[in-house]
C-alpha cells in the first residue's frame, strides 16, 4: 500500500513481525552458534545443512559480531565491579593460571587492498577450585596487564575465592603473570613457575652440561627440582656455565642458570606436590586451544583488533557455561 507521501506500507510484514533481510532471534542464535565455532563461510554452509536456510557468509559474520559485541559489553560491565568483595566461606584452594597467545591482526581499511599483518598478544586467565572440573576463563587483547589481572581476580572469585582461600598461581615465568599474581591475590597467593617450562631451559642446557647423555642429565635435574634441591641444580649449571665470550643466544647453560636464579622463590614444587596441587600449566594451555585458538587462529585467518576482542568475549561466555543465560 502506498500513502500520499509516496511511502510504501507493507501490511503483511508489519502484521507478522518480520522485515526484509531481518532475522528472528532464534535464527540469530543459530548463526552466532555456528559463526563463533567455524569460519563464516563454513558456518553459512552448516546453517543450510541443518536448517535449510541459504545465507551468505556476510550475513553470518554480521550476526556473529553483533552478538559478540553484546557479550563484550555485558562482560565489561561485570568486570567494572570490584572483585575483592569476597565471601567468608570459599574453596580451601583455588588454582589460578594465566598466559598469553599470539593472534594475527590487520588494521582497518579496504578488504581488497593489501594490509600489513601483525601478531599481537591476547591474554587468557583461568581459575578453578581444587578438585573441580569447572574452570572460569577471561580474556583480553585491547586491555593491558592490569586489566588482565583484574579479570583474573573475577575468575578466581567466581571459582570460589574466599577470605580464607589459598590461591595457587601458576604460569610460564613471564614477569607480568607473577607480578599480577602478587598484586591481585596478595598474601593469599603463591606463584609457581610451570615445571615443564623450567625443564625446557634444562633441556636446552643439557647438551652443554653432559654431551654424551643429555636426556639423562635433564631427568636428573628435573627430579632434583621436584625434590626441592634447587641448590644442586644451580651448582651443576654453574659448573658448566659458558664463558662471557660466548654469545647470549648460544649460552644455554648461562641462560638456564639466570632463569632459575631469578625465580628461585617460585620453584617450590615439593610444597605444591604435598598439597596435591598442579605443577604444570595444563589448564591454561588447553584453555588457549579450545577457548581462543580454535576460532581465532584458523589457517590464514587475520582479524581486526576489535573483532578479536568481541569474538574472544563470546567464546569466554560459551566456555564458562553461560551460553543459554546469554540468550535467555
Amino acid at each position: 500500500m502506498r500513502s500520499a507521501r509516496g511511502n510504501y506500507h507493507r501490511l503483511l510484514p508489519a502484521r507478522i513481525g518480520v522485515n526484509a533481510r531481518g532475522k528472528s532471534r532464534r535464527l540469530q542464535r543459530a548463526l552466532a552458534d555456528f559463526g563463533v565455532e567455524e569460519s563464516f563461510a563454513k558456518a553459512a554452509a552448516r546453517v543450510h545443512e541443518h536448517y535449510g536456510i541459504t545465507l551468505g557468509a556476510t550475513a553470518v559474520r554480521e550476526a556473529t559480531l553483533l552478538h559478540a559485541r553484546r557479550a563484550r559489553i555485558r562482560l565489561e560491565s561485570e568486570y567494572e565491579k570490584p572483585f575483592r568483595a569476597l565471601p567468608v566461606h570459599g574453596a580451601a584452594r583455588v588454582v589460578a593460571q594465566a598466559d598469553g597467545s599470539m593472534v594475527c591482526t590487520v588494521p582497518a581499511g579496504r578488504r581488497k587492498s593489501p594490509r600489513p599483518r601483525q601478531w599481537k598478544e591476547i591474554r587468557l586467565v583461568a581459575a578453578q577450585a581444587q578438585g573441580t572440573a569447572n574452570p572460569c576463563y577471561a580474556a583480553t587483547l585491547l586491555g593491558g596487564v592490569a586489566d588482565a589481572g583484574h579479570r583474573w581476580g573475577h575468575c578466581a572469585r567466581d571459582a570460589g575465592w574466599g577470605l580464607r582461600s589459598q590461591i595457587h598461581g601458576l604460569g610460564d615465568g613471564a614477569p607480568w603473570v607473577a607480578s599480577q599474581c602478587r598484586e591481585v591475590f596478595g598474601d593469599q597467593g603463591r606463584f609457581l613457575v610451570d615445571y615443564y617450562h623450567a625443564c625446557e631451559y634444562l633441556a636446552a642446557a643439557a647438551p652443554r652440561c653432559r654431551p654424551h647423555r643429555p636426556e639423562a642429565w635433564r631427568r636428573t635435574q628435573g627430579r632434583r627440582l621436584k625434590a626441592g634441591r634447587l641448590d644442586k641444580v644451580l651448582a651443576e649449571l654453574r659448573t658448566h656455565c659458558e664463558p662471557l665470550t660466548v654469545a647470549e643466544p648460544e649460552a644455554f647453560a648461562r641462560t638456564a642458570l639466570r632463569y632459575l636464579e631469578t625465580r628461585a622463590e617460585c620453584l617450590d614444587y615439593p610444597g605444591a606436590i604435598a598439597q596435591d596441587l598442579p605443577i604444570g600449566s595444563g589448564l591454561i594451555e588447553s584453555g588457549h586451544r579450545h577457548v581462543l585458538q580454535a576460532r581465532l587462529k584458523k589457517p590464514g585467518a587475520a582479524w581486526l583488533e576489535s573483532s578479536v576482542e568481541d569474538i574472544a568475549q563470546l567464546r569466554v561466555l560459551r566456555s564458562n557455561n553461560r551460553w543459554n543465560a546469554f540468550w535467555n
